[in-house]
């Protein structure tokens, strides 16, 4: 085969590469990423408890800048602690949740995929949590 038409190959098969992924919708962070987060992580993460030093009930404050790293690395979840703990293996002292069941692997990889997205978490009321400890207070 000569070079253009590898070339030529390699350029189609690229163009469709990109338009089979243009045609997956992206993470939806209110819809999907926000329930897990609110059910699995802000009832230990939040101003009150900070545990980790780390605060997932707003944007702003999951992406505070932190002693240890940031939590989130918008395109990038390898580098991202808030994939990476929920990944490690059970035993692991650093493995998330502390407490309670492991979140499912499905929800794992939604969380990856968000995160290599860019993490698009909005601001305001649309993207903020509430622990339920707070909750049942009022």
């Amino acid at each position: 085969m000569n070079i253009h038409r590898q070339l030529a190959l390699a350029a189609c098969l690229a163009a469709c590469t990109t338009l089979q992924a243009a045609g997956d919708a992206p993470v939806d962070f209110v819809k999907q990423i926000k329930p897990i987060l609110a059910d699995r992580c802000v009832e230990c993460h939040n101003s009150e408890t900070l545990l980790g030093e780390l605060n997932l009930q707003t944007r702003a404050l999951a992406f505070k800048k932190r002693k240890t790293g940031p939590v989130i690395v918008p395109k990038n979840a390898e580098k991202s602690m808030l994939y990476l703990v929920l990944t490690l293996p059970a035993k692991d002292l650093k493995a998330m949740p502390a407490t309670g069941h492991r979140i499912p692997k499905d929800e794992v990889n939604l969380i990856r995929q968000w995160i290599t997205e860019g993490a698009n978490w909005p601001e305001g009321k649309e993207g903020a949590m509430t622990p339920e400890h707070k909750k049942s207070k009022k």
